[in-house]
């Protein structure tokens, strides 16, 4: 069973590697390392596993809240589109009537945007940046 718990090991960090840190599956890297060390102190197959499911488990439960807690605000992480929450800016063009898309002039940078009540501004008309929606703003009229 050692290739099976490298294996595991090896898996679980690529993944993790691949998510960019959001720890998924360190804990089954732990549990791979400990049904390993298992493995190599000649532990049976069935020990090893129930080692290997019971430390995942473990660690998961003991260490998932302190890590949600520690990455809260990584997900959070503003950018520089954001000040332009609050913002005034001005109606450029009408893009499509059908959908309510529109172009919107703030602070220098042309924007696609939308209205929250989805009702047409005019061209000229000033709006107040609400949210932002992907690469959208959402608007109100001032």
């Amino acid at each position: 069973m050692l290739g099976i718990w490298i294996a595991v090991i090896v898996v679980a960090v690529i993944i993790e590697i691949i998510t960019q840190v959001q720890l998924v599956t360190i804990w089954a890297a732990l549990g791979g390392i400990a049904a390993l060390v298992c493995d190599v102190f000649g532990v049976s197959s069935n020990v090893q596993i129930i080692v290997f499911f019971a430390v995942t488990f473990a660690a998961l439960a003991l260490t998932r809240p302190f890590v949600r807690k520690l990455t809260k605000n990584i997900r959070n992480t503003p950018t520089n589109a954001d000040m332009n929450i609050g913002r005034t800016g001005l109606v450029t063009k009408i893009v499509d009537e059908g959908t309510g898309i529109f172009r919107v002039n703030v602070a220098g940078a042309d924007w696609s945007a939308r209205t929250a009540d989805s009702r047409l501004p005019q061209i000229g008309q000033s709006v107040r940046v609400e949210a932002i929606e992907g690469v959208k703003l959402v608007v109100s009229p001032v």
